[in-house]
């Protein structure tokens, strides 16, 4: 792990215990055991703290993705693995998700929101990939919008994400999760009708 990448780690475990007012350029020259100017080598400002744990969560659930479109599943099968680890990364860093898009959308960051609006624009289209690559496999029904059907894929995570940090409670998280996944592939590959 690089300097950089140790700073980006501590930012994300700053953030998570003490919230986006507690990320503080001291706060992480504290926690790192560097100085303050040494944290402006690697940031320029707290912005681009923020872009650098997007592009950090970015990466990890991206290539998380990739990873389950490259081995030999079904769609169905690709799609329950990809949402079982959303889940289970939200639940392990506190729906960092939702917390970072807290930041950049209503502190008018504009390059963090720009970052995240990659992000989600980049997950989307990876799983719109998978469920088009199912309509052509037969696995999903053919008048299934691909595009559609990934955000409300996405919908739902971000639903449970929300949920996560407002309660807290994996538990009742837990149980709504396996029902949501349940009547979203119903309607992937039933359709609407029945």
């Amino acid at each position: 792990m690089t300097r950089k990448e140790q700073i980006v780690q501590t930012c994300m475990d700053i953030f998570l215990e003490r919230g986006a007012k507690g990320l503080t350029m001291k706060a992480i020259a504290d926690r790192v055991d560097i100085s303050e100017p040494a944290i402006y080598r690697h940031f320029q400002n707290k912005e681009a703290v923020v872009v650098a744990m997007i592009e950090h969560v970015r990466k990890e659930m991206i290539s998380y993705v990739e990873e389950v479109a490259h081995e030999n599943l079904t769609t169905v099968e690709m799609l329950s693995k990809i949402y079982a680890h959303h889940l289970s990364y939200i639940k392990e860093k506190k729906g960092i998700t939702v917390a970072l898009l807290s930041e950049s959308f209503f502190y008018q960051q504009k390059e963090a929101r720009r970052h995240m609006l990659l992000f989600l624009k980049d997950y989307l289209g990876r799983i719109r990939e998978i469920i088009a690559l199912g309509i052509k496999n037969r696995e999903i029904e053919k008048t299934v919008n691909p595009y559609a059907s990934a955000v409300l894929f996405l919908g739902a995570l971000q639903h449970l994400v929300t949920i996560f940090r407002l309660t807290g409670e994996e538990r009742e998280v837990n149980l709504i999760s396996e029902e949501v996944f349940k009547h979203y592939i119903r309607i992937l590959t039933e359709g609407m009708q029945k």
